[in-house]
């Protein structure tokens, strides 16, 4: 039997009774970029299992996934962590030197909200929730910041980009005088039933993975909501179209065509009896002519 928690079971119910905990916010994607900029941060974690964790493939440098809308998004891995096998045609590919699956990577994802600074004025921007990508080992920072100051949601950090390219490093430090709740207030429920699934990486088959190396293209994946918007608008065509039928005198089913009374409808034909063959008859002669 699949387990599951007690938000779960109360989300369930939720759904049942037509409601729903999730937000309507839309979650964006952390990002600083250039050297020297700031912003503050308050992160959703108040333990090490608060973290989200994948293993993913990401596209080469320069490089993008055909087929996938944002084809910069990664991919996720197919093989257990810790394990390499076939399982993962990405795996094979990336070890055959493919030139845009890049290797699997561990992954750490940060649900953050923060307030950026403006470089000019230096002003903090109101806050907005977003996912923070970093590699898994990250993670440790993380725990020595757990270590250090407990809930992570009750502190304030500033994050600071330092240098460019591959030589890019993040710090994030405890400032006091931003530890403060009217700069950033301490409402995640942008994140209530928020899925990390559906926002930072894609989770593709086996079979999709496999497509992609034989083609350079993901099959084409039509959503829910797509086929309910077409939906939407077929119909609304159709009662245009019964409207215009029905002005100008036409129906739906086209009517029974009329009975002629002066003529009777011909007996059926029997079945059972088979349709004699006409005996052919000798043509007749006049005056030595045959017609």
């Amino acid at each position: 039997m699949a387990q599951f928690s007690y938000s779960d079971y109360q989300d369930t119910i939720a759904k049942a009774q037509g409601g729903s905990s999730a937000s309507s916010v839309k979650v964006g994607f952390f990002k600083l970029k250039n050297d020297g900029d700031e912003a503050l941060v308050r992160i959703n974690c108040s333990g090490l299992e608060d973290l989200k964790f994948a293993t993913v493939h990401k596209p080469a440098f320069g490089k993008k996934f055909e087929g996938l809308g944002t084809g910069f998004t990664p991919v996720s891995c197919l093989n257990e962590v810790g394990s390499y096998s076939d399982a993962c045609p990405f795996c094979r590919a990336a070890a055959e030197g493919h030139e845009v699956v890049g290797k699997a990577a561990k992954t750490v994802y940060l649900e953050l909200l923060v307030s950026y600074k403006d470089g000019q004025t230096g002003s903090w921007a109101t806050p907005i929730p977003v996912v923070w990508e970093r590699p898994a080992g990250f993670s440790k920072e993380i725990a020595t910041k757990l270590r250090d100051y407990g809930n992570l949601r009750d502190i304030i950090f500033k994050v600071t980009r330092q240098g460019s390219g591959k030589e890019t490093k993040y710090s994030l430090d405890y400032i006091p005088v931003y530890n403060k709740p009217e700069i950033i207030p301490a409402d995640f429920s942008a994140f209530d039933n928020f899925d990390i699934t559906k926002h930072s990486y894609w989770v593709k088959s086996a079979e999709d993975l496999e497509a992609y190396l034989a083609t350079g293209h993901f099959p084409e994946v039509v959503k829910e909501e797509q086929v309910s918007k077409n939906l939407e608008q077929i119909i609304p065509n159709k009662v245009e179209e019964a409207k215009v039928e029905e002005a100008l005198g036409f129906t739906a089913e086209p009517a029974p065509a009329p009975v002629a009374e002066e003529k009777p409808a011909p007996a059926p034909v029997a079945e059972e009896k088979p349709v004699e063959t006409p005996v052919e008859r000798p043509a007749r002669s006049f005056n030595g002519f045959s017609f």
